[in-house]
């Protein structure tokens, strides 16, 4: 049964804060109210009720995996082991964010809540019960480290060799259309994709492409559906900002993952619009077991998977 939980660090009706509504169907966030200098604002996009999560195709506002992006055609070798899921972007042949049995459409349990500014979620998986090996226990928590910062945990354990990439989807806007946003990105390389957005292995400079956001750039009317290469150690940092002048918002993604997948939601349709909001979603790199250059996902036994990305609301830091 999916049931609707809340955080929130206000403590009355007039402090800054920020308020975040979780959903147990794919741990996935359904609304993020950001309360800053009297007004109030609901900054990702969500469904209107509970139930069109349940055959939601855009991964709204969910955790992904166990495998985030893309994988080419369902398949990966681990351990001298080789698997064959079936591919659920059937126009690219690719198996996309876990496949049909991916976390979005999983039922987590919550752990009991010690206080209101935190909570934790979690899955057991068995052994191919979704066509990736392992029995996999995957927790979610989420919790607000401050007023204005959500960070998000990612731990997973396995008894078999696996991969693993976790990452969460939602959409973002900070109040106008999505063309007046600016984004900043802290890469200054992203992965070359062929015609089914899958990585040909090359790592291009940004510089002198349409994905150079190094700085604070427009999005104008830009498609973008591609993963950055952030820079930096996988520590804690800074991966991507986003600021609207007209609201006077501005969102930082933080993150330990080693790439950052930006997507400008062009697919997305009825009930929203498309390019209503955009996805900062911090990840390890797409298709990474078939990328002889990518970084690692392999998951073994008695490893633990641990990854954070923090989002953080305040006004425009700087002009």
């Amino acid at each position: 049964m999916t049931e609707q939980y809340q955080i929130s660090s206000k403590t009355n009706s007039d402090s800054a804060g920020m308020t975040v509504n979780v959903l147990s169907q794919g741990a996935s966030i359904t609304g993020m109210t950001v309360q800053l200098a009297g007004r109030s604002r609901d900054v990702v996009l969500g469904y209107s009720s509970a139930e069109d999560y349940a055959s939601d195709p855009f991964y709204m506002g969910s955790t992904v995996g166990p495998v985030a992006n893309r994988l080419r055609d369902g398949k990966f070798s681990i351990a001298s082991e080789s698997f064959a899921l079936e591919v659920n972007e059937v126009d690219r042949a690719n198996l996309l964010h876990g496949g049909a049995k991916g976390l979005h459409q999983q039922t987590f349990e919550p752990a009991p809540q010690r206080d209101g500014h935190s909570l934790a979620l979690s899955l057991e998986l068995a052994h191919l019960e979704d066509g990736f090996p392992g029995d996999r226990t995957i927790t979610v928590r989420y919790v607000l480290v401050d007023p204005l910062s959500l960070q998000i945990d990612f731990v997973a354990t396995t008894s078999h060799p696996t991969i693993m990439n976790l990452a969460s989807h939602p959409y973002f806007n900070l109040g106008g259309p999505l063309r007046d946003h600016e984004l900043k990105v802290n890469a200054k390389a992203f992965s070359e994709v062929d015609n089914r957005l899958l990585p040909t292995g090359a790592l291009p400079s940004v510089v002198g492409t349409t994905l150079n956001f190094q700085e604070w750039r427009t999005l104008g009317n830009t498609p973008v559906d591609h993963n950055f290469v952030l820079s930096g150690a996988s520590t804690l940092r800074h991966a991507a900002s986003l600021r609207l002048a007209s609201s006077n918002l501005q969102l930082d993604c933080l993150t330990t993952q080693a790439a950052l997948q930006i997507y400008t939601g062009d697919d997305l349709s009825a009930p929203f619009i498309t390019r209503a909001g955009i996805c900062m979603e911090a990840q390890g790199f797409p298709d990474a077991p078939n990328q002889a250059t990518a970084p690692s996902i392999d998951l073994m036994p008695g490893q633990i998977y641990r990854h954070k990305t923090l989002y953080r609301v305040g006004h425009i830091a700087e002009k």
